[in-house]
């Protein structure tokens, strides 16, 4: 009993009177019963000692009086305190033991280190992580009521608008009874339906079997709207020139980040963590563990679909605006991703609990409160990485960077298309020798427009290639993935051996390119009709909505881990089906809250966003050419 040697007198005095009641009190008992011990397993990766955290903090006793009458009346309160530490040796603190006793509590967490660091000597160091009893309160900061205000506010718009919308939907069908019509939803704007004369062939101006427009409050009101954004978000309709084996691929990208991050996460606190370990660095779980190329399949996402749709856009109207260009970008980017840097900030610390959880997400709070406006102008990648808010923001704010630079690449590419391709190649040989050059000490990554630009090219024409080209093509592409994920193989482990200087820079510079050299073919194939089975399934209607939905679950993913795993209240032996049952677990669960979050903070706000730099209004609401009811018939 550590505590025994506390600087504090109450301390000392409370456990003295709990080695003494040891063994006639149950109290005693259950604080002894409680407090960890070495666990079984320890030489296979067991060191997490949680003890038994709900059963610590039960504890709860009022002491005699008659018998302890030295104590201050406020010591005759017994309550059990919680305190984590960590033991490790003074050489390496890698290799620590998690460790967690009970304590009452006058007992701080600082008593409790100073005491086990006098008891164990100075060759190890001891560390605390904060400490728990029942009576602990929430006081919640002005932050916080700031935060749960605006959530508020924004559940509050989303009943008003889509009680808005479901209304001026039944005021249309209803007008289209009375005038023996029926609706039929202008492609445009789903919220306006027109209205189409069933019963005749002779048309009607538009104008007059149409409802009135919903006014400016109005529809920034439905903007909000659940009916509305969910309707959008389900809809599987593509348009003609549309990518669609990108959806596949951005939801499957999706998944292998959410399975490397929860890998790790699964691992952090398990019974057998040897065991696990001998896992990662066999060749099935590779595929998790080398997570990394899924991020350049981002970049290489966000450089096609913006060189593609901008080149489109610009090769129809001739004209760029620089100051929206980055607007929109970043009114689409920062909304919902404030949200999340302000919930991490504020509220998210009171939605666990736990042996690790404070000494987990206290950290990430810290740092959000001090460094959230680096997030906001997308350099936190730059200062003070290490206290990074939002760990999985740094994509974000190489994405972001990249886009701000895309003009001096994509404007070259529109005006003189071979001079920009030139520009272009030179770039991506001049990024690739960098990095060859200095790959261990930054990890650069060139954005890939190339792609783009063919596909561009290509737009609306019949591509024919012989049977042995898109053959090698496949060939050449699984080959290349396979090495990168799997190229390293038996050399990422702390104690695996060192590879040599020719593989270290040959994969180090190298292996992002030739992945998105990988990718960049899957795509070419699957647009232009050599995709075969791989097409299919990356363009099976059912990606698109999970598709929209992964940059609300890219944001709030590592919340959801934390809850999942650094809530646990005790260790768990991790074998092939628990781990295959939680990381499945990990990707439902984490677009079931993706849903919400963008129906909330990031599908009205792109709603906004669009109503507020439209230049002029859609045409469905003042046109009066004729829909006929023969045309009617036929889009039925």
């Amino acid at each position: 009993m550590p505590t025994l040697l506390a600087d504090d007198t109450l301390c000392r005095n409370h456990t003295a009177i709990y080695r003494s009641e040891l063994t006639s009190s149950l109290w005693a008992f259950a604080m002894f019963d409680a407090t960890g011990k070495l666990p079984d397993g320890f030489l296979v990766g067991n060191v997490n000692v949680f003890g038994n955290f709900d059963e610590c903090l039960a504890i709860d006793v009022h002491l005699d009086p008659a018998r302890y009458p030295y104590l201050p009346e406020a010591g005759l309160h017994f309550v059990g305190r919680y305190v984590p530490v960590s033991v490790a040796p003074v050489a390496s603190a890698a290799t620590s033991q998690q460790l967690r006793l009970g304590g009452g509590r006058h007992c701080s967490a600082e008593d409790t280190r100073l005491a086990l660091q006098t008891l164990l000597g100075p060759n190890v160091t001891v560390v605390e992580h904060g400490s728990k009893t029942a009576e602990d309160s929430v006081q919640l900061q002005a932050a916080d009521v700031v935060v749960v205000t605006i959530m508020a506010l924004v559940g509050v718009l989303m009943v008003v608008g889509t009680a808005v919308d479901v209304h001026h939907r039944r005021s249309a069908r209803r007008a289209a009874r009375q005038l023996r019509m029926t609706p039929l939803t202008d492609s445009c704007n789903p919220r306006l339906p027109q209205m189409l004369l069933v019963d005749g062939d002779k048309p009607a101006p538009l104008l007059q079997r149409k409802p009135s427009a919903l006014g400016t409050t109005q529809q920034a009101l439905v903007a909000f709207s659940v009916y509305t954004n969910t309707e959008k978000l389900m809809n599987t309709t593509t348009g003609a020139g549309t990518l669609s084996c990108l959806h596949g691929i951005r939801f499957l990208s999706m998944t292998w980040v959410v399975l490397g991050h929860a890998a790790g996460g699964i691992a952090t606190h398990t019974q057998n963590l040897l065991v696990v370990v001998d896992w990662f660095k066999g060749p099935w779980f590779q595929a998790i563990a080398n997570a990394m190329p899924s991020v350049d399949t981002f970049y290489l996402l966000s450089g096609t679909l913006l060189a593609y749709g901008f080149c489109g856009a610009y090769e129809k109207n001739k004209k760029f605006n620089l100051p929206l260009f980055y607007i929109h970008r970043y009114i689409r980017l920062t909304v919902p991703y404030a949200m999340v840097i302000g919930f991490t900030a504020t509220i998210f610390v009171y939605l666990g609990d736990g042996p690790i959880w404070q000494s987990s997400t206290a950290p990430q709070q810290s740092y959000c409160i001090h460094n959230w406006w680096k997030n906001l102008l997308y350099i936190q990648n730059f200062i003070d990485f290490e206290e990074t808010c939002v760990l999985q923001s740094w994509y974000l704010a190489t994405d972001m960077q990249m886009f701000v630079f895309s003009p001096l690449v994509l404007l070259p590419l529109v005006w003189r298309p071979l001079l920009g391709i030139i520009w272009l190649c030179a770039l991506i040989v001049g990024f690739l020798a960098l990095r060859v050059t200095i790959w261990s000490v930054k990890d650069l990554n060139p954005t890939f427009f190339t792609l783009s630009i063919l596909l561009h090219r290509l737009r609306g024409r019949q591509v024919t290639l012989r049977w042995w080209q898109w053959l090698l093509g496949w060939i050449v592409a699984f080959a290349i993935g396979i090495s990168v994920v799997y190229g390293m193989t038996g050399y990422q482990m702390p104690w695996d051996p060192q590879p040599s200087k020719a593989v270290a820079v040959t994969y180090g510079g190298l292996h992002r390119f030739a992945w998105g050299l990988a990718v960049s073919w899957v795509i070419f194939a699957c647009v232009t009709g050599y995709g075969g089975f791989v097409n299919m399934l990356l363009s099976y209607p059912g990606f698109i909505p999970l598709s929209r939905l992964t940059y609300a679950g890219y944001l709030i993913h590592i919340n959801v881990l934390f809850v999942a795993d650094v809530s646990m209240k005790g260790t768990m032996y991790v074998d092939v089906v628990r781990l295959v049952y939680r990381l499945l677990g990990h990707i439902i669960t984490t677009f079931a809250f993706a849903l919400p979050f963008s129906l909330a903070f990031e599908a009205p706000f792109m709603n906004l966003e669009k109503m507020l730099f439209r230049s002029d209004k859609p045409k469905s609401e003042f046109s009066t050419y004729p829909v006929s009811a023969a045309e009617h018939k036929r889009n039925q």
